[in-house]
């Protein structure tokens, strides 16, 4: 036990010179993706892979104390770990083991309580007898009636409060001056107590990969029940982590809740994030996939680097294993399909000795090392080696496994063929887009205001973006003359773009089973992937996500002659609703209006609507029509088995579909009109139009 004033000092040592001597040192290079340094050294240091240069971000590599260290001292007796295990799980019990580790000082004697602070289940103690060092005790749990931890619209994400206690005393003497957490000091001083608060979350959580007619499946399995996974790939927060602040990381978690997402992937080129980001996770209802730090690189194989990289997961594992929100443990991004695709073997000019002994240090981490952690630490939750799991240039990628689908952006491919490439769960896809004009306002001059600026190129990262932009852009729409309307197309472009594909993979369900768009946020204002800019600050894309990730969403597509209305739902209950698709001049004239009843099954896809397009636009010309869709019905528990067409009907999903790209329609110019009006919680603003009018963007100043 150490006694007053301590004094505690790190040296730290440049992350790139010391990487540079090892760089050095071998007889070859290793690849190292996105490492803008002369030297591209981050695959030897365990440092967050983004701070040597990505294609959204700078090169700033940092060194420094960056989360709490503390100094503790204690006596007799502490709680080292808790570990709950969940043995079984019905409606009327779950079955559950604390896997309690205890340090002891020397020998002595105690209890162990587990309680709940709410009382949700009654207490349960147990006595237990200390041997200097480690002690692991084993304590069983019951939980009556049981309320389950669901993810984001699918019901309550539930978590229940576990206090464990260690109280005792010891049996050896306690030397002078002595002190034990929460006892009190002196000579003498013979009890000790010690507390371990955590929350925790009672669900199953399944990934299922099993052969089927098509290949094989990769969905994840909720409490028995099968999820479509919404949502997107997080980097993180800020390039410089401790600028994060708690309101920053809730604001986020309120971003993806309104948007309905209910998955996260937890990127493997950035940090293990904070505590918070996962209790926050739990709470929102958002399950974790938890990709290990590694991405776009081989790594070395060296018996320290290995010692690290297993103690790194060991800690990580069992910092993060009782949240409720983990889904799976991901071994890297993009690594094997980096090996296997990208030509980095003739890139680096490798010999078959070279060639072994690098993808062995791989299988050795990411084959052995991690499995083996995941599968002695955290049991109950899958391993998946590497995402994608084939690359995006095969076949199969398409058939089974995640898939990476960068055809589009990377490979030029029009966003028609997100309808056509239907992988089996898509885990990262993208494209880019300028952040809102509020943000570039805070970087630039006026002068500065053209896309291919030296200040605005200094914000996009990637060598082809602004090129990519134009390109696609060209393909839908006019070409903007101003700046700011350059910055605001290529927004809708995005959004647009995207949108495609998030109602395609819906769609596609249960053949697609998961949709995590390419990328949330970013961590500097930089032209971007991203549909939330540096400061939070919504691009059009999440609007867009908001929309197609509704429980309830109705999705029209033009085949051929034909328009089909397609009724996507989340929810686990059938709805019974009133299907009208409406045809409209794009001057604001009624041409059709059609109603039927529809009956929408529980968690799936159906085409619930088929006609000829000549029908529902009656004689309007292509490049002058619009075709609307909207589902009405009632809202909440009985909408499948009340009446529609009452007052309390309301609109529970909209959607319109275009005969022509937006550059061949012959849109005229709108009478906008509206109003606005100050409430308690903020302002409604109501806008009507005498026409058709697309991508509405609305800027609020407040004096």
């Amino acid at each position: 036990l150490v006694v007053g004033e301590n004094t505690l000092e790190i040296l730290f040592r440049s992350p790139i010179q010391v990487a540079e001597s090892l760089f050095d040192a071998l007889p070859y290079q290793l690849p190292a993706g996105n490492d803008r340094g002369e030297k591209p050294v981050r695959v030897f240091t365990r440092k967050a892979a983004y701070h040597y240069g990505w294609d959204w971000g700078p090169r700033f590599v940092t060194s420094g104390v960056w989360r709490p260290v503390m100094l503790r001292a204690w006596w007799g007796g502490r709680l080292e770990d808790v570990m709950v295990i969940q043995e079984s799980l019905d409606a009327e019990r779950a079955e559950l083991t604390l896997l309690v580790l205890v340090e002891a000082a020397g020998q002595g004697r105690g209890t162990l309580r587990v309680e709940s602070p709410a009382g949700d289940f009654p207490a349960v103690e147990m006595p237990v007898h200390l041997e200097q060092g480690m002690n692991q005790r084993r304590i069983s749990l019951t939980v009556r009636d049981p309320e389950l931890w669901w993810p984001n619209g699918l019901g309550e994400a539930r978590l229940y409060d576990v206090s464990v206690v260690l109280t005792g005393e010891s049996l050896d003497p306690v030397p002078d001056g002595g002190e034990s957490d929460g006892a009190r000091a002196g000579a003498g001083t013979r009890t000790f107590r010690d507390r371990h608060s955590l929350r925790i979350g009672l669900r199953t959580v399944e990934l299922i990969t099993e052969a089927d007619s098509i290949g094989e499946s990769f969905y994840f399995r909720v409490n028995g029940v099968p999820v479509f996974m919404k949502g997107a790939n997080i980097i993180p927060l800020d390039h410089f982590s401790p600028r994060v602040d708690e309101a920053r990381y809730r604001r986020l978690f309120q971003a993806m809740d309104e948007a309905h997402m209910n998955m996260v992937r937890v990127w493997g080129g950035g940090i293990y994030e904070t505590d918070l980001f996962y209790d926050l996770a739990d709470e929102h209802g958002i399950l974790v996939w938890q990709d290990f730090m590694f991405a776009n690189g081989m790594f070395p194989g060296d018996s320290a680097f290995l010692a690290n990289v297993r103690e790194e997961a060991r800690h990580q594992v069992r910092r993060l294993r009782n949240h409720p929100s983990i889904a799976l443990w991901c071994g890297n991004n993009e690594i094997d399909e980096g090996w296997h695709n990208w030509g980095w073997q003739r890139q680096f000019g490798y010999s078959a000795a070279d060639s072994a002994e690098i993808w062995n240090a791989y299988r050795e981490i990411f084959h052995r090392i991690l499995p083996e952690v995941v599968a002695r630490m955290d049991p109950a939750r899958r391993y998946w080696p590497s995402s994608p799991s084939i690359g995006w240039g095969h076949a199969e990628s398409l058939t089974r496994g995640d898939s990476h689908y960068w055809g589009i952006w990377h490979g030029g491919e029009p966003f028609r063929v997100f309808e056509e490439k239907l992988p089996r769960f898509m885990s990262e896809y993208g494209f880019q887009a300028f952040p809102p004009l509020r943000t570039i306002e805070g970087f630039t001059a006026p002068e500065d205001k053209d896309p291919d600026s030296p200040v605005m190129l200094v914000h996009q990262k990637h060598g082809r973006g602004n090129e990519l932009i134009r390109e696609y852009m060209a393909r839908w729409y006019p070409e903007p003359r101003i700046f700011d309307h350059f910055v605001y197309l290529s927004q809708v472009l995005q959004a647009e773009g995207m949108r495609m594909a998030f109602e395609a993979h819906r769609r596609a369900m249960p053949r697609t089973m998961g949709t995590l768009y390419w990328q949330l946020n970013d961590t500097w204002p930089v032209v971007s992937w991203s549909g939330l800019d540096y400061h939070g600050r919504w691009k059009a894309l999440h609007y867009a996500a908001r929309e197609a990730f509704a429980p309830l969403l109705a999705s029209p597509v033009i085949e051929g002659d034909s328009l089909e209305v397609w009724v996507v739902s989340d929810r686990l209950e059938a709805v019974d609703a009133r299907l009208e698709v409406t045809g409209w001049s794009l001057r604001g004239e009624e041409l059709s209006r059609i109603e039927v009843p529809v009956r929408i099954g529980a968690n799936g896809s159906e085409r619930v609507y088929v006609a000829d397009v000549a029908s529902v636009v009656a004689g309007g010309q292509p490049s002058g029509v619009a075709i609307e869709t909207r589902l009405l019905g009632r809202r909440g528990e009985g909408a499948e088995s009340e009446g529609t067409g009452t007052r309390s009907e309301e609109v529970l999903a909209e959607n319109q579909v275009y005969l022509r790209p937006p550059r061949e329609l012959e849109l005229v110019s709108p009478d906008l009109r509206w109003t606005v009006e100050l409430e308690d919680s903020g302002y409604t603003i109501e806008i009507t139009t005498s026409a058709v009018t697309l991508d509405v963007q609305l800027w609020l100043r407040i004096a």
